[in-house]
C-alpha cells in the first residue's frame, strides 16, 4: 500500500509524514498516548483528573452522571476501533515476517508471564479476585501488553523506527482475545455474537465505503458520524466491543479502491483526542481503590517490567534491535489497555470493576517509571 496522505491513526507508522522533534518543556517531550501528539498532556494528567472530578474526588462526576456518560464511552471505543484499524493497515503492510514474528514473540512472553504470574500470586497471598479470576488474570495480562506508540521523526534510525514498528503491532492480541473474553464472560451465544460484530463491522464499513465515494464535503461528515454511532451500537447491543467493529470497518475502507480511509480519518480527526481525553478521564472517575486493587497494581507493574525485559533480551536477536533500545520502547505503556478496561468494566459490571482500576494505576505507576528512561537516539541533523 502506498502512502495516500497523512494517516492521522492511533500512533504513528511507517507512512507517517516526518514530524519535527518537540523541544521544549517536560510536557511536551512526552512520547504520544493513543494517538496524542508529542505536545498534548501525558495519561497521567487525564487520569489524576478524572479522579480529582469523580466520587473518590469532588464528585463533581457521580456514579449516576458516570452511568449517563456510557454512550459516550461506547462511541470513543468505535472511534479508537476506527484508527486502530487505519493504523493495523498501515503497519502490516510495510511489516516483513519477521517483524510479526518478532511481534507475536514479545506478545507471547508478556500477556502468559503476567497473567500466570498474577493468578499464581493471588491464589498465594489469598487475595480472593471477583469473578472469574483466570479470565481476570488474562484480561490484565492483555491490557498490560500494549506499548506506547513512538514518534518517530525523520532523524531517527532505521532501527528506531523498526523497534517502534514492533510497538506498534502489539495492540492485536487485544483485539482479538481481550473482546473474545469480554464476550464470553457476558455469556450467551458467544461465537454467534463474535460473528455478528465481525459481520456488522464489515457491513457498515462496506455501507460507508459506498456513501462517502459519492457524497460530496456537506454530507460526509453526516454520513462518517453516522457510521461510527452505529459501529457503537452494534457493539454495545451484542454484548462484544466497538473496538472490534470499528477496527473491521476500517480495514474496508482502507482495502477498498477510492478515499473511504482518508474521508474517515481526516472527519474524525477532530474527535480523536478529545474523545481518548474523555475516556481517560471516565476511567479515572470511575477506579476503586482498595486492597485487592493496590495489591494487583503493584503485582502487575512488577510483572511486567519483567517480561517486557525479559522479551526485549529474548527477541532482541530475531528483530535485530538491541535490547535496551528495545526495552526502552516496549516499557513505554500503552492506554489502549484502559480501553479494553472500561470495555470489561461498563459490560460486566462491578464484578470485574477491579479490572479497570488494576490496569489504569498500573499504566499511570509505569508511566511514571517511563519518565526515568533513556532518551530514544537519533541521527544527528
Amino acid at each position: 500500500m502506498q502512502p495516500r496522505g497523512e494517516w492521522p491513526e492511533i500512533g504513528p507508522d511507517h507512512l507517517d509524514p516526518p514530524i519535527p522533534e518537540a523541544q521544549g518543556g517536560w510536557l511536551r517531550r512526552r512520547r504520544p498516548s493513543l494517538g496524542a501528539r508529542a505536545t498534548a498532556a501525558p495519561t497521567l494528567l487525564f487520569v489524576l483528573l478524572g479522579v480529582a472530578l469523580g466520587p473518590l474526588g469532588f464528585n463533581i462526576l457521580t456514579r449516576t452522571a458516570l452511568s449517563h456518560l456510557q454512550g459516550a464511552t461506547w462511541v470513543a471505543l468505535a472511534v479508537i476501533g476506527v484508527f486502530i484499524g487505519l493504523g493495523l493497515a498501515a503497519v502490516t503492510a510495510v511489516s516483513t515476517r519477521r517483524t510479526i514474528a518478532s511481534s507475536a514473540t514479545i506478545a507471547l512472553i508478556t500477556i502468559p508471564t503476567v497473567a500466570v504470574g498474577l493468578y499464581l500470586l493471588a491464589a498465594q497471598s489469598g487475595i480472593p479476585l471477583p469473578g472469574n479470576t483466570l479470565a481476570g488474570s488474562m484480561l490484565i495480562g492483555l491490557c498490560a501488553s500494549v506499548s506506547a506508540a513512538l514518534q518517530t521523526t525523520a532523524r531517527s534510525t532505521a532501527e528506531v523506527r523498526h523497534a517502534a514498528r514492533l510497538a506498534d503491532l502489539d495492540d492485536v492480541p487485544l483485539l482479538v482475545f481481550g473482546v473474545a473474553i469480554v464476550a464470553a464472560l457476558a455469556g450467551g451465544s458467544v461465537w454467534l455474537r463474535l460473528v455478528a460484530t465481525a459481520a456488522a463491522g464489515g457491513a457498515i464499513g462496506l455501507a460507508g465505503w459506498l456513501l462517502f465515494e459519492r457524497a460530496d464535503d456537506s454530507e460526509r461528515g453526516v454520513f462518517v458520524t453516522g457510521a461510527v454511532l452505529l459501529l457503537a451500537g452494534t457493539g454495545a447491543f451484542l454484548g462484544t466491543s466497538p473496538l472490534m467493529s470499528g477496527c473491521l470497518a476500517a480495514l474496508v475502507w482502507v482495502r477498498a479502491p477510492g478515499a473511504a480511509d482518508r474521508i474517515t480519518a481526516r472527519d474524525l480527526r477532530t474527535l480523536q483526542h478529545p474523545l481518548v481525553a474523555l475516556m481517560l478521564i471516565i476511567a479515572g472517575a470511575t477506579v476503586e481503590w482498595n486492597p485487592v486493587v493496590l495489591w494487583v497494581t503493584a503485582y502487575v507493574v512488577v510483572l511486567r517490567l519483567a517480561a517486557k525485559l525479559l522479551a526485549s533480551v529474548v527477541v532482541a536477536r530475531l528483530a535485530r534491535v538491541s535490547p535496551a533500545l528495545l526495552a526502552t520502547v516496549l516499557l513505554q505503556p500503552g492506554v489502549m489497555g484502559i480501553a479494553l478496561g472500561l470495555n470489561v468494566a461498563q459490560m460486566l459490571g462491578d464484578d470485574y470493576l477491579w479490572i479497570l482500576s488494576a490496569v489504569t494505576a498500573s499504566a499511570v505507576v509505569s508511566e511514571i517509571l517511563g519518565l526515568f528512561l533513556p532518551r530514544i537516539h537519533e541521527e544527528p541533523a
